[in-house]
């Protein structure tokens, strides 16, 4: 069964890149979001099955739209994506409610192994 994703990242670099992966790996992007405000409205609207999110965002971080994201629906699969490494903010995410935790720049076989694990649960992708 295709997956549907909601992509944030305020690089509309890292949006295109991602989505291009998730789409390939059996994944359809119903929306995406350049910033945590943006993201909850989407996810309202859209429904998603699961939302990569980046931590560092102009106006709303990453720690608070996960907070608010799981607020609205405790079960959302949230995917932290983001260039800091530190074990304290992994921490950090883990405890407010992300599935996983992806590190950037990130390669096509690690998103692919998440979204297996977390997404798929071991079934096969779409």
């Amino acid at each position: 069964m295709v997956k549907r994703a909601l992509v944030v990242d305020d690089s509309p670099y890292i949006q295109k890149e991602l989505s291009k992966i998730l789409e390939k790996h059996g994944c359809q992007v119903a929306a995406t979001a350049s910033n945590g405000l943006e993201a909850v409205k989407k996810y309202r609207e859209v429904k998603p099955d699961f939302v990569t999110l980046d931590l560092v965002m102009p106006q709303m971080g990453g720690i608070q739209t996960l907070l608010l994201l799981k607020k609205i629906d405790p079960a959302a699969l949230v995917i932290m994506v983001s260039s800091m490494s530190g074990k304290d903010k992994i921490l950090e995410c883990a405890n407010a409610g992300a599935s996983h935790y992806i590190l950037k720049p990130f390669e096509e076989e690690k998103v692919a192994e998440v979204l297996q694990k977390v997404v798929f649960k071991g079934e096969p992708a779409a």
